[in-house]
């Protein structure tokens, strides 16, 4: 399942004492991930001015292809996976950016790692007005593009039960690993995020414990994968200004919901919006056309039928069908018939088609 190139880079990221900065200058000294186990050995002064003596040694004990096995035998017991910076589904928005994780620990579906995602965040305080309009967003939007939040209380959780509730799918970034969900009151969502085709993931190992730092730093993963960034409510001093910062120096889209001016839960949006940071978006159609996809009519009325015209759509509704066709299983006079399906295509119900054939229109 795995290559040697990728059980070499998840036999570095299972290395505790190793940051990010120092996996990526052991992978600088080693010429790659290709080569890491080639050179290790080889290159041991030079390792020594990155890990201490005792460090490099305990690497060397763990460096064999069956102990990365038990590894990977562990975590897939857990159903979870690996992606690593050389694997095909590793997202190709964060290799963009200057600190992409050279692995991450998934739990669900990869392939939404490189799908249109659009990120949705804000303040974990949220109030009634943040509820509203984060649903509001994110119920249209989740037709469109996957839905990447952090978990958190407030904005995150309403923007995953939302896009959940509405058939889309969402990925939840996490701050720390995937048996370890934070808050614990969210570990329900996260199951449910995995059962309706969505994703959760983390850079950090499986059982490893939130901490403080770990959230502003998950951040960068949640605008890196994302096209842009959307804050529905935010505070000053809202982890999501840590967001606004990334989707900024990656050169993503930002886009922010204003509120009132003396609303402390959304003063971070109007400070956004008064620096000219972030674009203001006033409904899901501004982010829709910003992309050019297909603007969909909020109050779009629903189609009332006539009794005739359901007996009609009911036929047509396994496919094209010919005239004396729909006759038989509707039983109408040929007359009524025709008088029907020339109503119905005025009323762009049905199309019909050459010799005599008639289908649903898109527009049903």
């Amino acid at each position: 399942m795995y290559n040697k190139t990728e059980k070499q880079l998840i036999w570095l990221c299972s290395v505790d004492f190793l940051t990010l900065n120092k996996q990526n200058l052991i992978l600088n000294v080693c010429g790659g991930a290709n080569n890491l186990f080639d050179n290790f050995v080889s290159k041991k002064l030079e390792i020594l001015k990155i890990v201490d003596n005792s460090q490099y040694e305990e690497m060397l004990g763990i460096m064999n292809e069956q102990k990365i096995d038990k590894i990977i035998d562990k975590y897939e017991k857990c159903n979870i996976k690996f992606v690593t910076y050389e694997s095909c589904t590793y997202p190709k928005l964060l290799k963009e950016t200057n600190s992409a994780p050279l692995v991450l620990y998934a739990k669900g579906n990869v392939d939404l790692l490189n799908s249109n995602c659009i990120a949705c965040v804000g303040t974990r305080r949220i109030t009634n007005y943040g509820k509203t309009v984060t649903e509001m967003f994110c119920k249209t939007l989740c037709k469109h593009f996957t839905i990447v939040s952090g978990l958190a209380d407030g904005v995150d959780t309403v923007a995953a039960k939302t896009t959940i509730e509405n058939g889309g799918k969402t990925i939840a970034v996490l701050g720390s690993g995937l048996n370890e969900i934070y808050p614990a009151t969210n570990t329900n969502l996260a199951n449910k995020i995995v059962e309706s085709g969505g994703l959760i993931i983390s850079e950090y190992k499986p059982n490893e414990k939130p901490q403080t730092y770990y959230f502003p730093l998950r951040n960068r993963i949640i605008a890196g994968i994302s096209l842009g960034t959307l804050i529905t409510e935010a505070t000053e001093k809202s982890g999501s200004m840590h967001t606004k910062n990334y989707a900024l120096e990656y050169n993503r889209d930002l886009f922010v919901v204003p509120a009132r001016i003396t609303d402390m839960y959304s003063l971070g949006c109007n400070k956004i919006i008064k620096s000219m940071q972030g674009c203001i978006v006033l409904n899901p159609n501004d982010i829709l056309e910003n992309y050019k996809k297909e603007l969909e009519e909020e109050n779009k009325k629903t189609i009332q039928l006539t009794i005739q015209e359901a007996k009609i759509i009911n036929v047509l509704q396994k496919g094209e069908c010919h005239f004396d066709e729909i006759l038989e299983k509707t039983g109408f006079e040929s007359r009524v018939l025709t008088t029907q399906l020339i109503k119905m295509e005025m009323k762009k119900l049905v199309k019909k088609l050459p010799n005599n054939y008639y289908e649903i229109t898109k527009n049903f």
